[in-house]
């Protein structure tokens, strides 16, 4: 008896030992297969197609050096996070997305920093109204945009934001005036913080120059868009040298001296 239960119990054991063995062998057969099919796959997909969405500054060609991707790479291999990050390199992008989009297409979504003035400071460059520094672009393009001059301050790193303060007060001032519409920025030429009492506009047309206070700017601003909107006469504009809004109540007009004939 008891070796009919030792030989039961010698074949149980032989038994589960195979299973096992043939479980553990099929295991590994099975990833050796999904293996091989995913290798497979990843050889399969070709990236063919590139969008490139948001782009005013950087060119097609600009967004493709920085993220380094090319058509006819494996599109599965291509990894999004790391295209992101070569691309967030460039001064002129402010956030961007890629995003693989099979059997064959790169979907790349960029928002750029918009410039909102020209600034000097070891050569010219453009600020955005973040105030971050941004390279003037090589290829040629048409700017209408004020000029930041005045600012005495060391301005900082290209593509990081300005530490000097003068030129974040301008930037204030011109977001601000931007803000309230079109009125004001098409007829302001420079923004000049030199003075430290006072900061001035400069019109074109002439070279009137507005007297704003620092702190006061905004209501300042609105008084002279007011001003100009409703009561002024615009064939005067470059008689006039200064107007001076910092005071409560009034407006200040002064008209240029006419030359006196030899």
């Amino acid at each position: 008896m008891r070796l009919k239960k030792r030989t039961r119990k010698s074949l149980r054991n032989g038994v589960v030992y195979v299973a096992l063995i043939l479980l553990l062998s099929g295991l590994a057969y099975g990833y050796k297969w999904i293996n091989r099919y995913l290798q497979e796959r990843l050889t399969t997909f070709e990236l063919v197609q590139i969008e490139i969405q948001g782009t005013h500054i950087l060119t097609r060609a600009d967004v493709l050096e920085l993220c380094g991707v090319k058509p006819g790479e494996k599109l599965l291999t291509v990894k999004p996070n790391e295209v992101v990050g070569k691309l967030l390199q460039s001064p002129y992008i402010k956030a961007a997305s890629a995003v693989r989009s099979l059997p064959a297409t790169l979907r790349i979504t960029i928002v750029e920093r918009r410039p909102l003035a020209f600034i000097y400071g070891r050569g010219l460059n453009l600020i955005d109204d973040e105030g971050y520094l941004l390279p003037v672009p090589r290829r040629p393009q048409r700017w209408n945009l004020p000029f930041i001059s005045g600012v005495k301050e060391r301005l900082g790193t290209l593509g990081r934001r300005t530490t000097a303060a003068q030129a974040l007060q301008a930037v204030k001032v011109l977001s601000f005036m931007n803000y309230m519409g079109p009125l004001l920025k098409e007829i302001v030429a420079e923004v000049d913080v030199a003075r430290p009492d006072y900061l001035q506009l400069v019109l074109i047309r002439g070279g009137a120059r507005i007297k704003l206070d620092y702190e006061n700017y905004q209501e300042n601003l609105y008084v002279l868009s007011e001003y100009l909107d409703k009561y002024f006469d615009w064939q005067t504009l470059p008689e006039i040298k200064y107007m001076d809004v910092r005071f409560a109540n009034q407006l200040i007009v002064k008209t240029k001296q006419a030359k006196r004939k030899a």
